[in-house]
């Protein structure tokens, strides 16, 4: 039985909703629904009608890309900070679930940081979690964060870092005192990129950061996060652009322009939102 499973009770089965349990080299409800576990470790639990193409996600260059970029420790000091403020703000115990996890760096630091967690990643797509399977203490799966194949009130807390949130599904799986960690970009995140590639320059929107969870949960902690970044190779530059979603607007002429540039220096500039799980349930708010 691959390691990831010996604790993976926290599964529950996407098509009937009863709990997953390991099974040979799978895991079956007691309906007898049954996914296969893959050599790597990973489950798919992503069914067809969930998905919104036939390969939803990061395709295999986006993740190598952005593998290629934090594995360059760009931005350790922000996956770190998460890491430590997790360890601060949870039980030592806590079970936790990444919401978004793509290929697995932000996860794998805050099980590296709290060796006591128990931890699942889950992204919609496969590539990501294929990469992100080499992390073997976490328990990975594909499937969709609007649809999170896990039991109710399952989860100290939840972390999104720069990912889609869903404030119902994510109520729904986390325990009456959990939190969720949500890392997202500040008003001045990347300036001095965005200056490369837009005319005009406008500050991100940052109100929708507590609209995300304004109703079924409180903001507890609020936190500013800076990270210096010195980009010395065109590769780094273009593996930070495809990070964001500004490699989809961007138009060949400043697409051109900017393969010509061989080094950038800029701020990386974040926010990490506490939020904690109240009695008010969102979907009694509609």
């Amino acid at each position: 039985m691959p390691k990831t499973l010996e604790p993976a009770l926290l599964y529950q089965c996407p098509v009937c909703q009863s709990p997953l349990l390991p099974y040979n080299l799978s895991v079956k409800c007691d309906k007898g629904h049954t996914f296969d576990v893959h050599k790597k470790g990973y489950i798919n639990l992503l069914l067809a009608h969930q998905k919104n193409s036939k390969a939803p996600g990061d395709d295999a260059q986006m993740v190598a890309s952005r593998r290629r970029f934090l594995e360059q420790g760009y931005y350790q000091a922000l996956a770190e900070k998460i890491a430590l403020r997790a360890r601060q703000w949870l039980p030592s115990n806590a079970s936790l679930w990444d919401a978004g996890c793509g290929e697995g760096y932000y996860t794998n630091t805050i099980a590296q940081i709290n060796p006591g967690f128990e931890l699942y990643g889950l992204d919609i797509s496969k590539p990501a979690i294929q990469s992100a399977s080499r992390y073997k203490q976490v328990n990975w799966c594909v499937a969709s964060s609007s649809h999170p194949p896990y039991l109710n009130e399952s989860f100290d807390a939840i972390v999104s870092v720069f990912s889609r949130v869903d404030a119902l599904p994510f109520y729904r799986v986390l325990k009456p005192s959990g939190s969720v960690l949500l890392a997202v970009p500040d008003s001045d995140h990347l300036l001095n990129l965005r200056k490369l590639i837009y005319d005009t320059v406008r500050p991100y929107d940052t109100s929708k950061h507590l609209s995300y969870f304004d109703q079924g949960f409180e903001l507890t902690n609020e936190e500013r996060i800076t990270v210096e970044l010195q980009l010395n190779n065109n590769q780094a530059i273009f593996d930070l652009l495809g990070m964001t979603p500004h490699a989809h607007r961007l138009p060949q002429d400043k697409r051109s322009a900017l393969e010509q540039v061989s080094s950038l220096t800029d701020t990386a500039c974040f926010k990490l939102y506490q939020f904690k799980k109240s009695h008010l349930n969102p979907s009694q708010t509609d």
